[in-house]
């Protein structure tokens, strides 16, 4: 049954997490790649309890992609990061958080009690927030607060508008008024859209580059899944939402041309692509899961071999400013890959954009910011692009493992092509 088999992946997913606290990085890859069990169909009561109703969890098909992009670009990350936490000087003990995180993105999607989607967060927030406070960049300690206040504004918002409902299973759900619009509200202050977006910039950019690789894509991007899943039962204006979502793609992408550090400059890109997300969650028919589901998966690998590549100049070059890192040709491999990807133009995301595309509301406003939103948040890649290529190439000694765990995590948008036919199928 499913629920021995969760219990058996949690358990042995703390487990070597918390092993991993004391020996490091093997512990870590081995706690990740036992998440692959909760991708066994199925699903399970675990317990009742008062007021929150039933502990249930689930996986489908609906789910799998989300879930299965977080664990595999959470070894992905993993595998990265040895010689770029060597570098920062963070001892075992990382490792060992950073698998807890992973752990936090299954459980964002698995659980259908709304309440435990609330602790699920909870444990994100908690495990990036000490990374961040520990091991991040600049005034870190004024990021990991910021990032702190807001992640929790958040959540807390999310919690208070659906226990004012008293249904906690989200199959279930519904909301109207106060409750609604806070549910919303806080699933928007997580993902960092335009307007609740201050703290976004801050903590994507001067986290440690691995957490900044699993932050930026995976942990707001989840907020999308929830968002499309909860839209049925709230009574959301979705046209308006999603014209928002298009705004706020414009307005990130235009946050991008003001950047002069790479890191920087990603986080900006992150908003305009959580926009691009949100117009996707709102899309009123069926095609609007797809949309959600290509455009999550395909920024997931694309931006997170763009802050991978980040901390190769970081490591390698001891620069994060575009205009003072070089390339070799397999590094602009990277960067081309990655760009065009982020760009839209090939992978998953072109097919991730023009479902959004196909739910575009049938008004000239409506059909002239959609062309604005992918235009710009083309625009933006390719003039950073432009940027890296213009600051000229030279010979750039960087460890291997790092590389190629980077190039994974670009070629997969263009790999996934390959099983796109038996999933829309």
């Amino acid at each position: 049954m499913y629920s021995e088999l969760f219990i058996l992946a949690t358990a042995l997913s703390v487990l070597l997490a918390l092993v991993a606290l004391r020996l490091g990085h093997l512990a870590a890859l081995v706690s990740i790649a036992l998440m692959l069990l909760f991708l066994t169909p199925g699903s399970a009561v675990l317990t009742t309890l008062p007021y929150v109703g039933q502990v249930a969890v689930a996986m489908d098909g609906h789910k799998l992609p989300f879930i299965a992009t977080a664990i595999l670009l959470g070894l992905l990350v993993t595998f990265y990061a040895p010689r770029y936490l060597k570098h920062l000087g963070a001892p075992n003990w990382y490792y060992g958080v950073h698998a807890l995180y992973v752990l936090s993105f299954v459980y964002i999607i698995l659980f259908e009690n709304l309440f435990f989607v609330f602790l699920a967060l909870e444990l994100s927030i908690v495990t990036s927030f000490l990374l961040i406070w520990y091991f991040g960049y600049g005034n870190r300690r004024f990021v990991g607060l910021l990032y702190f206040i807001w992640a929790q504004i958040g959540s807390i918002l999310f919690l208070i508008g659906v226990a004012l409902t008293g249904r906690f299973t989200a199959g279930e759900f519904t909301a109207t008024s106060l409750a609604s619009f806070l549910v919303l509200l806080g699933l928007l202050v997580k993902m960092g859209t335009a307007g609740v977006h201050f703290w976004l910039p801050y903590a994507h950019a001067e986290a440690p580059t691995p957490l900044s690789a699993l932050l930026s894509p995976i942990h707001v991007g989840l907020m999308a899944y929830w968002i499309w899943r909860l839209k049925t039962g709230v009574g959301w204006p979705l046209e308006a939402l999603f014209l928002y979502g298009l705004a706020t793609a414009v307005y990130g992408s235009l946050l991008v041309f003001r950047e002069a550090d790479f890191k920087r400059a990603l986080a900006d890109s992150t908003i305009a692509n959580m926009g691009l997300l949100l117009a996707a969650a709102s899309i009123k028919a069926d095609f609007g899961y797809t949309a959600v589901a290509l455009l999550f998966v395909g920024h997931a690998f694309a931006k997170a071999a763009l802050f991978m590549l980040a901390g190769i100049y970081i490591v390698s070059l001891h620069t994060r400013e575009i205009d003072a890192v070089r390339w070799d040709r397999h590094l602009l491999a990277v960067e081309i890959l990655g760009f065009v990807a982020l760009a839209g133009l090939f992978g998953i995301n072109l097919l991730g954009k023009a479902y959004v595309a196909a739910g575009v509301p049938a008004t000239f406003s409506a059909a002239a910011l959609a062309v604005f939103a992918f235009l710009s948040t083309a625009v933006y890649s390719f003039y950073l692009l432009n940027r890296l290529y213009r600051a000229g190439e030279a010979q750039v000694e960087y460890p291997l493992d790092m590389y190629a765990a980077t190039l994974a995590a670009a070629a997969a948008p263009y790999v996934l092509l390959a099983a796109l036919p038996l999933w829309l199928h």
